[in-house]
């Protein structure tokens, strides 16, 4: 094996030179250290002068190679230090771990201080009243060596402010760091706008390199006034009412005729908004109660909250969704608008509802057959209810009622409770019988009456009894004569001859 060797001249390490704290590796052949874009490799060893051969890489290529045993060291540029501490081994076929070459390093990098820099704010988007802002900024050093000679300073982006906006530091030591606390008065602006918060730090390290860093945060401050705050609270349900409970429109009670709608309107800013113009909506099937109105005109100072409320009355049950208020004003020469929070989103008038179904038990009959009719009685509603219930036979030559009911009276039905009566007719005729609808008058618990009708019903009757197909002939006196045409053709198929 060729082994070249170069001593190494001059101190361990350069005085002049500040350096990092070492890194000790063990390095066996071919092994790399790497650290900031240097690698330190073990090429090859003369164990019996105690040498080993070191090359130095920069980003992948070599800028220093030599040969070095215990104590020596190389330096490049001032940049890294590589010192042999002890190389120890066989140099030639070693049979375990404890017999392979190695040595033992120390590796110094040059010592730089290096800065971070932050800006920190209790709030991203303040807000007038909360007066000012609490604005942090952090220096730390997270380099090697001391920084000296630190100046810090703030530019607050034309925000004002009665804090020292500038710091200096005699030094920063390795891993310290140093604050300085902010306070920005916050504007009042008509618009949201930005402010730049920028920091700049500088300082010089030992060999008289000079540092310096800059960060920067955009605080956006808020318009001194904020957007109408409408909520809208709606009675879940009311009830349609009779004559003998019209007068009784208590919102509170479980038989209210009227539902009671509050506005409460809320200026959250800090300037006045002054024509403000509010206005709600009917739900569908709804109307207005009393003298009441939808529409209002308001001035509000800052923080003040005005009320409004009305009633408004079913015309009909089921559920029906609840419009948004809406209020609208201009500010600046600019037009705003909100809308309401809803403590719901529907409301539902409660009443008993009364559907009727009329069905036969067959459509398709023959003259003279019976037919049983039903009504049935369904209470679809929300209240109890009582019923009346008729259903009207035209009994004449067409109709004959033969058995059964044909109405109830005074039926009490709960909420989806069902009912149902049943006759019999005779259907005399042929053709399309047509039956009309049943008919029904109800009232419920509340007074609250009502009429339905059921749905017709239509039979078709034919005459069975006409078997044979027929034609008719006029003789030569005017008389009509009915002649079977299939005794005609047995006739003529027996005797040859067909009837004319």
């Amino acid at each position: 094996m060729l082994f070249i060797t170069i001593m190494a001249i001059g101190p361990a390490v350069a005085e002049d030179v500040e350096w990092a704290r070492a890194n000790e590796y063990t390095l066996h052949l071919y092994d790399q250290f790497v650290k900031e874009g240097f690698a330190v490799e073990a090429c090859s060893f003369n164990i019996d002068d105690g040498l080993v051969l070191i090359k130095i890489y920069r980003d992948g290529s070599i800028v220093m190679t030599d040969s070095l045993t215990g104590t020596e060291s190389i330096n490049h540029n001032d940049e890294i230090n590589v010192t042999v501490v002890n190389v120890t081994g066989c140099e030639v076929a070693w049979c375990n771990e404890e017999d392979d070459p190695r040595a033992d390093i120390e590796v110094r990098m040059r010592a730089r201080p290096e800065l971070q820099l932050s800006i920190s704010t209790d709030e991203e988007a303040p807000y007038p009243d909360d007066n000012e802002i609490h604005v942090e900024v952090l220096l730390k050093n997270t380099g090697t060596c001391k920084i000296e000679d630190v100046k810090l300073n703030v530019h607050t982006g034309g925000m004002r402010t009665i804090s020292n906006r500038a710091r200096n530091f005699d030094e920063i030591a390795r891993y310290r760091s140093e604050t300085i606390d902010v306070y920005l008065k916050i504007p009042y602006l008509m618009e949201k706008q930005a402010f730049e918060i920028t920091a700049t730090a500088s300082g010089e390290s030992w060999d008289g390199e000079k540092h310096i860093l800059s960060a920067s945060k955009s605080i956006t401050v808020l318009p001194c006034w904020k957007m109408l705050k409408i909520e809208k609270t709606v009675t879940e349900s009311v009830y349609l009412h009779g004559n003998r409970f019209n007068n009784y429109n208590d919102s509170n009670s479980s038989i209210a005729s009227c539902a009671t709608v509050n506005l409460t309107v809320l200026n959250p800013g800090l300037i006045d908004i002054n024509c403000i113009k509010l206005t709600d909506y009917l739900p569908e099937n709804f109307t207005l109660e009393g003298d009441s109105s939808l529409e209002w005109t308001l001035n509000l100072t800052p923080n003040e909250k005005r009320q409004f409320s009305y009633l408004m009355k079913p015309l009909s049950m089921g559920t029906c969704k609840i419009p948004v208020a809406a209020a609208n004003w201009s500010l600046c020469e600019k037009n705003y608008s909100s809308t309401s929070i809803l403590n719901r989103s529907q409301i539902t008038a409660r009443a008993a509802q009364i559907n009727l179904t009329k069905t036969v038990n067959q459509t398709e009959i023959s003259c003279g057959d019976v037919v049983e009719v039903t009504v049935h009685i369904l209470n679809t509603g929300s209240l109890q209810a009582t019923v009346d219930v008729s259903d009207t036979i035209l009994e004449n030559r067409n109709i004959t009622l033969i058995d059964g009911i044909t109405g109830l009276t005074g039926v009490v039905l709960e909420e989806s409770d069902t009912q149902r009566f049943s006759y019999r007719v005779k259907i005399n005729s042929t053709g399309n019988i047509a039956m009309p609808p049943a008919k029904a008058s109800f009232t419920d618990l509340y007074g609250y009456s009502d009429t339905t009708t059921s749905n017709t019903v239509t039979v078709n009757a034919v005459d069975t009894s006409r078997n044979l197909e027929t034609s008719t002939q006029t003789t030569a006196n005017g008389t009509i004569t009915s002649v079977t045409k299939s005794v005609s053709a047995f006739v003529h198929g027996v005797f040859g001859f067909a009837f004319k």
